[in-house]
């Protein structure tokens, strides 16, 4: 049985910028945008590659974001979103050059119970400002995610943990101590990992984290903020019914030792943001 996100879909509403005031009609940029895979499924991780040409009517300043909805078509909810910083500022786009970058993410499992083998989406990408409202929408289309067929190995933080925490815009995280661990169902077939996170580099310049698949190191990290995709082939999950992630960081910090008002005494050494596995 297919678990149904309903937590999910409430913070990713709760995350919906505030721009339904004023719509600015005439787009300002042309859009192309392609997926890898190209045929998108839920619970999965895709790539979704953005061409962005501005026109001679672009005239938007770094206060603007992009946002990417996806909207369940029956429910009319908003299934999944990706708004984010382009990585060339606004300020820098020239008429007539083109803006290429991608972005990957995992799309969640889907909320309903269904027997049907897809399900329709409509996709709404443009730019909005967060403090006055405006919104430009550039591109829409709609497309069909196709229901994966695997089931999501169930992971279990074991070891090293704190709850997850979350913020008024839907944003979450959860902390982990120096030494993480998680045991996660092994299917015997060959998983992708999708893993973000960040870590406070004042309080913790030079840190480390390694991450290893049952003693086995797979990558170090060291970026203050992370975005990783894995690839983990049956050999190095083992034989067990489970195996094990696991998380070792060099340095933690004290919240009550480095801030005044602060009575958290938890050893706190990355907060990871998303922790996603499926079968490839």
């Amino acid at each position: 049985m297919r678990k149904i996100a309903l937590v999910l879909a409430i913070l990713t509403l709760i995350m919906l910028p505030a721009c339904k005031k004023k719509q600015i009609q005439k787009p300002p940029a042309d859009l192309q945008v392609t997926f890898e895979p190209q045929d998108l499924r839920d619970a999965y991780v895709t790539t979704m590659k953005y061409t962005w040409t501005p026109t001679k009517d672009f005239k938007l300043t770094d206060d603007y974001w992009i946002f990417v909805h996806f909207w369940d078509v029956s429910t009319k909810t908003m299934y999944f979103q990706d708004d984010h910083k382009p990585p060339v500022p606004f300020s820098k786009w020239e008429t007539g050059k083109s803006i290429t970058y991608s972005r990957t993410f995992a799309l969640p499992e889907y909320i309903e119970e269904i027997t049907k083998k897809s399900f329709p989406v409509d996709i709404t990408i443009g730019f909005y400002n967060p403090s006055t409202g405006d919104k430009i929408t550039v591109f829409k289309k709609r497309v069909e995610i196709k229901i994966n067929p695997e089931v999501v190995p169930q992971i279990i933080y074991s070891e090293g943990w704190y709850s997850e925490e979350y913020d008024k815009k839907g944003r979450t995280w959860r902390w982990a101590s120096k030494k993480a661990v998680c045991r996660v169902e092994n299917p015997k077939k060959p998983l992708i990992l999708y893993l973000t996170g960040y870590y406070p580099a004042p309080l913790l310049s030079g840190q480390k984290i390694r991450i290893l698949v049952n003693d086995k190191v797979i990558d170090e990290i060291t970026d203050p903020e992370f975005k990783k995709v894995y690839t983990l082939d049956p050999a190095i999950l083992g034989n067990g019914d489970e195996f094990e992630l696991r998380f070792e960081a060099e340095k933690s910090f004290i919240p009550k030792e480095v801030y005044k008002n602060s009575s958290d005494t938890r050893e706190l050494a990355v907060a990871i943001t998303r922790l996603f596995i499926c079968i490839k």
